[in-house]
């Protein structure tokens, strides 16, 4: 009683799966943001720095707190753009250096 017929496969019951590739596909490249991007969102960041300096000194409040809001708006308007643009601190220092 060997067993043989027992253990033996159906034909075609082993399927091998193709090899997997050596290395991970790469990353298609991406565009990145420029000079124009780069102003668009310093534009957008003083709009906003204006707009938040007007509605704290329309608020009656003491002299510096409208100018720390103006300085406010005006970087997290100028990143926020700067992200929506698809752009990373990376990119912001290869415009310049």
């Amino acid at each position: 009683m060997s067993g043989n017929k027992e253990k033996q496969r159906p034909e075609g019951h082993w399927i091998k799966r193709p090899p997997r590739p050596s290395k991970p596909a790469a990353p298609p490249p991406r565009r990145k943001p420029g000079l124009i991007q780069a102003m668009i969102a310093g534009s957008v960041g003083i709009m906003l720095g204006m707009l938040n300096a007007a509605a704290t000194g329309a608020g009656g409040l003491p002299d510096p707190v409208p100018a720390i809001a103006a300085g406010i708006g005006l970087c997290i308007g100028a990143i926020a753009t700067w992200r929506l643009f698809g752009g990373t601190r990376q990119d912001f220092k290869d415009l310049f250096y």
